[in-house]
């Protein structure tokens, strides 16, 4: 990830936003995905979920900590 203290509060806040939104729909997805009877879905598919949420969140904890260290 990028060098976050050159950012301007403005910019972190709208990208905190912007994942934090990206961060929902993913996990609607997955959710909507999972629940379908019937539907074979690959581990790979599975995994690949995991690993794009799990980035979203660090990502939100990194942005969140230099929001709350700039305060």
């Amino acid at each position: 990830m990028e060098d976050l203290s050159i950012l301007r509060d403005e910019d972190l806040s709208r990208r905190l936003q912007t994942l934090s939104e990206e961060l929902e729909e993913i996990e609607e997805e997955r959710s909507f995905v999972l629940k379908q009877t019937g539907l074979h879905l690959p581990g790979h598919a599975v995994k690949r979920y995991e690993s794009q949420i799990q980035a979203l969140k660090e990502s939100i904890t990194d942005l969140k900590g230099e929001l709350e260290r700039r305060q």
